[in-house]
């Protein structure tokens, strides 16, 4: 547990955690307001909801992946890695340590998302409140099924490459997998182009995995069925991802 260790200490010292958590918390509360809520004040509550799981994945992309890339940059310039490394499984012990680090103080912003959504936006219903709770869960599930296969691409290749192009390749693909697969999907009902039908075929589609809608409009969990359909497509994805960018990570540039 050296290299977790190592990691996490260095994520605390940075300091950066505390200025995403610090934002999360006062957007979260202040964002909402400005919707038109005194004139429908039931929009208030889907709105902190919104907010909270959007400053969420943003969180997610913006400083997970980053820090991913960063400390995997760092410590296998220096070295830092084959030094401590021990055991047979070296390689694979030091990726999943790096992930860990990173990932023990994301539970941070996953909480306050939660909290945000329970104490500021649960349903007065019963029955509501309970559906509020099982879909906040699926949500957070689905996120980590999501970021989760990314750390791992971002550490890799930050073992290879510098922390910024590390970075960027993993959170765009991120963002094309919540959004730019919707103008895709635009682009494919005005026209009947085979490379694109392909091409959609292929993305990674990270839409799945993003229920604010169902927060937003109250929609209530996901079945079980498509709940577990969900999440086997995205342990997939993530399975191609990690047999892609464990082979490249190194322990020294």
């Amino acid at each position: 547990m050296k290299i977790f260790k190592l990691c996490l200490y260095t994520i605390i010292c940075r300091k950066t955690f505390l200025i995403f958590a610090a934002l999360m918390v006062f957007l979260s509360l202040l964002l909402p307001q400005l919707t038109p809520w005194e004139e429908k004040a039931n929009l208030v509550e889907p709105a902190r909801a919104q907010t909270a799981w959007t400053l969420l994945w943003l969180s997610a992309i913006v400083w997970l992946l980053l820090q991913g890339a960063s400390l995997a940059d760092s410590y296998s310039r220096s070295g830092v890695f084959r030094y401590l490394r021990t055991g047979f499984l070296g390689k694979i012990f030091a990726l999943t340590q790096i992930c860990a680090s990173c990932l023990t103080v994301f539970v941070i912003f996953a909480l306050i998302a939660l909290g945000v959504s329970f104490l500021g936006a649960m349903p007065g219903d019963q029955y509501e409140a309970s559906q509020w709770v099982v879909l906040n869960f699926q949500y957070l599930v689905c996120l980590f099924l999501t970021v989760i296969p990314l750390l791992i691409v971002a550490v890799s290749l930050g073992t290879r490459l510098n922390a910024i192009v590390a970075y960027l390749i993993p959170a765009g693909l991120a963002f094309y997998g919540l959004v730019g697969i919707t103008y895709l999907e635009f682009f494919m009902e005005n026209t009947s182009n085979e490379l694109l039908a392909i091409i959609y075929m292929i993305s990674p589609h990270y839409h799945f995995a993003d229920l604010t809608d169902r927060l937003v409009f109250k929609m209530g969990a996901l079945p079980l069925s498509t709940f577990a359909n969900v999440c086997m497509y995205l342990v997939g994805v993530g399975f191609i991802l990690i047999s892609i960018s464990v082979p490249l990570f190194q322990e020294e540039k």
